[in-house]
């Protein structure tokens, strides 16, 4: 009997000591809210650095609420603009209903007001929450994943502080494994590559059941192949990842960035192969939007840095059947392909037969009148006249308020003069060029579509 009054007691104890202790927390609170007034700036920045340490021993209390604001406020006083934003995200996420909204939204304004034209947007975006997760510890990290992608100038070292105090708060949160990477990406932002390094390295070495083991790899290889330009370091860490994660989601990525840094080094050939392999594996775990860009790439790369025109024309037909039923991409590639066809293979045919599979699958896109108009050109160029006059009169009817019609049309009096000329003409056996320009400016106009 006598232990269980003994337990009854240590509780009561227990329980005015926490009460006291929160009031003594809520005292300190509202003695800073009458600091909070002066104008004095050492000692408002004081106050921002108090404030701090006031809220990572006292989250959990309702004054926090007004704590967060307070420090908001302050840091506008001081034009700490960039941590005010950072302290109002939190205190979105952290109070979602807050009494404190409207006192907060004029203070956002205010910052908003106050960062790089560039960067408000995003902000905006970002603070205009729809939803928020329901235990604070996922709020946090959500807090904390937002503000880091923003990637702020200015919020290096209030981010740096916030992520502290999250490892403080939640030492055995769930997701800590990948909150250890945010932080290394947002040490790499600031350009803190060896404080980066460690984060991905810790997470590898002291996570052992973490799925971002491959991720944390990859993100080495990125430093070393991005900023420290240590190609040797960073296809190790990128092997790596092939070697002991092939089924890995990273594995894409991390042939598309072993292309890049193949690029870099002018070692071209292994840049389409590992881009080759990056495009395979993006459509291979239905990331089609990414192993479209890889395919450009590596067009590119055969285009402008290998020079192999046919190569690059044959990955454009390629990636316009394997993405035929998107029409912006399809077209695109066709578009491309047919460029380079003009410009430096010099094959009429084959550029021709691009434009024609752009009439043909997609005749009502917007880019249908230019291959209309350029097949039109083709095959003025290869003296079928008469097809000529059909795609351009067809482009006519079916687009008669597009520029390039009233191109075609000019194309088509030129063509019947021409016609009319050659059945008038004594009988040569040469083929009539085309009628001349009625003016110097039209004139040249039709020589450079005829190139």
């Amino acid at each position: 009997m006598n232990k269980i009054k003994y337990i009854v007691l240590a509780a009561a104890l227990l329980f005015c000591a926490v009460d006291l202790s929160a009031q003594s927390a809520l005292a300190e609170l509202n003695f800073y809210k009458k600091q909070g007034q002066s104008e004095d700036k050492k000692l408002l920045e004081s106050l921002d650095r108090q404030l701090g340490a006031w809220l990572d021993k006292n989250y959990s209390l309702s004054g926090a609420d007004d704590a967060l604001v307070l420090k908001a406020g302050t840091e506008v006083r001081i034009k700490k603009y960039p941590a005010a934003f950072v302290t109002l995200l939190r205190h979105k996420y952290e109070f979602p209903n807050s009494g404190n909204a409207p006192q907060a939204a004029a203070l956002f304004n205010t910052v908003i007001e106050n960062m790089p034209k560039a960067e408000r947007e995003n902000l905006k975006k970002a603070y205009a929450l729809k939803s928020v997760p329901k235990d604070s510890d996922d709020r946090m990290a959500e807090f904390l994943s937002s503000a880091t992608r923003l990637g702020i100038k200015g919020s290096y070292e209030p981010l740096n502080t916030e992520y502290r105090s999250f490892f403080a708060r939640f030492p055995v949160y769930g997701n800590k494994d990948k909150m250890e990477l945010m932080l290394g990406d947002l040490e790499r932002f600031n350009k803190n590559y060896q404080a980066a390094i460690m984060q991905y390295q810790k997470v590898y070495d002291i996570y052992p059941s973490t799925k971002y083991k491959a991720a944390s790899l990859r993100m080495l290889g990125d430093i070393y192949a991005g900023e420290l330009k240590d190609y040797n370091q960073a296809a190790y860490y990128y092997n790596g990842v092939i070697k002991n994660f092939p089924n890995s989601i990273e594995i894409a990525t991390t042939y598309n960035h072993m292309a890049i840094m193949n690029d870099n080094q002018r070692d071209y050939s292994s840049a389409v192969e590992n881009i080759t392999k990056a495009a395979e594996a993006y459509l291979k775990t239905g990331q089609r939007a990414k192993a479209y860009e890889a395919s450009l790439y590596k067009a590119d790369l055969q285009n402008k840095k290998m020079k192999d025109y046919a190569g690059a024309t044959d990955t454009l037909n390629k990636t316009a059947k394997i993405f035929a039923k998107d029409e912006s991409k399809f077209i695109n590639c066709k578009l491309l392909a047919a460029e380079i066809y003009s410009r430096k293979l010099k094959d009429d045919y084959s550029e021709l037969k691009a434009y024609e599979e752009i009439i043909a699958k997609y005749p009502s896109s917007a880019q249908a009148a230019k291959a209309l108009y350029e097949a039109g050109m083709i095959n003025e160029r290869l003296a079928n006249y008469q097809k000529a006059k059909e795609l351009y009169q067809k482009l006519i009817i079916s687009r008669p308020a597009d520029a390039y019609a009233t191109k075609a049309q000019r194309r088509v009096n030129k063509i019947e003069k021409q016609l009319a000329a050659t059945q008038t003409a004594p009988q040569t056996g040469e083929i009539k060029k085309p009628a001349e320009a009625e003016t110097e400016e039209e004139d040249i106009e039709i020589l450079e579509e005829l190139k």
